[in-house]
């Protein structure tokens, strides 16, 4: 993995790269014509992604669980609203934890 992450640090425009035979290509179609085997697809979404990156649902089963939204760390929270893409209105952290409160409503419905 770590020549997948060289080759996206050397080509900062591309955002994909094909592997086949342990060598790197620009394209489909020239990983293909190396023949070796199968091609394989990185993006560089699926490399640059922290390893403790968690998804919508793993958050969302998270804030569900929470009675006080206070307790939690503030740098936490706000991984977890990026993560929802929860709109923050400003940085405070009254505004944080009214709108995880208000998240969290919209959980009952479902």
């Amino acid at each position: 993995m770590e020549k997948i992450k060289n080759y996206f640090s050397r080509y900062p425009n591309n955002s994909e790269v094909f592997e086949n035979g342990g060598k790197l290509f620009h394209t489909r179609g020239a990983a293909h014509s190396y023949n070796q085997g199968d091609t394989t697809r990185y993006t560089r979404e699926q490399v640059e992604k922290p390893a403790n990156d968690e998804t919508k649902e793993t958050v969302t089963l998270k804030v569900k669980e929470i009675e006080d939204f206070s307790t939690i760390p503030t740098k936490q929270l706000r991984e977890w609203a990026k993560t929802l893409e929860i709109k923050l209105a400003n940085n405070k952290n009254e505004t944080l934890f009214k709108a995880f409160a208000d998240f969290k409503e919209t959980l009952k419905d479902e």
